[in-house]
């Protein structure tokens, strides 16, 4: 069992990398000597709202099933079973597991629209582990044969400088900057600000529904200092903690006269568009976000956020995790999600239908459609047809006679 020590974190990740490297220059890019990014989430993540939107697409992403495979003529020929299979499947790292480590890189994509994981390699070049970053601020540098760096400095103030290929990188609205997606700031801002009003707005109304609003006419001449004494007395006496029967007095030197003003009460449409406003920005809707989604509502939600996310895991992975000599054997990481567990048992029913006449599904795979353990060992894993249901390999044999085990009898045949 590991043995975990926080002190020396950022040592055990980077080990002797921590700090610079000799031999760097900052990195001039396209648009100029623009290489520094500083993180920032436009304050997304400190709104209620921002959150439940961000921690929706994380935990629905957290879902995907992270796979090593082997694909030939864009065939899957075999899923790797290795070591690498354990570690993105279960445990990324010693802190975190499989879905927790999804689900962070996801939040950190929306909150600053740039993922950065750090692969820890061994000394044979090896995967040990997957490290999700949280920086202060990163810089680029190259070398003299133009490879890129990227220098982190962390909220220790200590610093790693590590070669942007063993970084895996994601970005969101990748527009105007040559490396990093642009950031929130303003746009977001806006609409947190707008949804912040409302909500004061809100506030106000409550606060000022039962205060009784008005003058004091004094009947005769009286001295300033006596006017805020007896001001105060009757304001005590209408408001003060020990009166609750609402009823305040005066005596004959003073009138009340109330100043009678429609009381602006709060409409719910406007925090709904101050809502909505948010969550077109992130793609969701107040349906997904409460979890009361239909199917038809889940499946455009993964369409348009979920599978999007996946594609670029799947891409990202592949690229940095394999040498350009093991992609040629066909090594890739792909990133999938189970779609059909949100479907009605209608459609279900329909998929299962259209899919075991032509043998394209596994008896486990049915089952765990219709929320059912699946059976041990290789009878769970046959692909079984309409045919009477034999095996698929077993089909041309059985229709043409070749093979009397297959045959059905009447049973009334006579044993030799």
């Amino acid at each position: 069992m590991r043995k975990i020590q926080l002190r020396s974190m950022i040592r055990n990740i980077f080990g002797r990398i921590t700090g610079g490297q000799d031999g760097l220059t900052r990195a001039k890019l396209l648009n100029g000597w623009s290489n520094d990014y500083v993180p920032f989430d436009g304050e997304a993540y400190d709104n209620a709202t921002g959150r439940n939107c961000i921690d929706t697409i994380a935990r629905h992403a957290g879902k995907l099933h992270p796979r090593h495979i082997v694909r030939k003529n864009g065939n899957i020929v075999k899923n790797a079973d290795s070591k690498l299979q354990y570690l993105l499947s279960t445990r990324p790292n010693w802190l975190m597991p499989a879905s927790e480590f999804i689900e962070k890189i996801v939040a950190q994509y929306y909150c600053y629209n740039n993922l950065f994981v750090y692969i820890q390699r061994d000394m044979n070049g090896n995967v040990e582990a997957l490290w999700p970053l949280n920086f202060n601020n990163l810089e680029l540098f190259e070398d003299k044969k133009g490879n890129l760096y990227c220098r982190f400095t962390f909220g220790t103030g200590e610093q790693a400088t590590v070669p942007y290929e063993e970084m895996i990188h994601i970005r969101r609205h990748f527009n105007r900057d040559d490396v990093f997606g642009d950031p929130e700031g303003k746009i977001l801002r806006e609409d947190i600000n707008l949804l912040k009003a409302v909500k004061t707005a809100v506030i106000n109304v409550v606060k000022n529904f039962h205060k009784l609003r008005g003058i004091i006419q004094w009947t005769g001449t009286v001295r300033p200092e006596d006017q805020e004494s007896m001001w105060r007395k009757f304001v005590d006496s209408f408001a003060g903690p020990s009166n609750g029967s609402g009823i305040g007095s005066l005596d004959n030197r003073g009138k009340f006269q109330q100043l009678t003003t429609d009381t602006q009460t709060f409409e719910s449409g406007q925090m709904k568009f101050a809502r909505d406003n948010l969550y077109k920005y992130f793609g969701v809707s107040e349906e997904i976000v409460s979890g009361k989604f239909k199917e038809e509502e889940y499946q455009a939600f993964y369409e348009s956020v979920i599978a999007p996310i996946a594609i670029k895991l799947s891409q990202e992975f592949t690229e940095k995790i394999f040498t350009p000599k093991e992609r040629g054997f066909g090594n890739e990481i792909v990133f999938e999600g189970n779609r059909l567990a949100y479907m009605s048992t209608t459609s279900k029913v329909k998929i299962a239908e259209a899919m075991i006449p032509a043998g394209a599904i596994k008896r486990n795979e049915i089952r765990e459609l219709f929320g059912y353990a699946g059976l041990p060992g290789k009878e769970g894993e046959g692909i079984v047809v309409s045919l009477n249901y034999v095996k698929s390999k077993d089909q041309s044999l059985y229709q043409t006679g070749k093979d009397d085990d297959l045959k059905g009898g009447d049973g009334d045949e006579k044993e030799d």
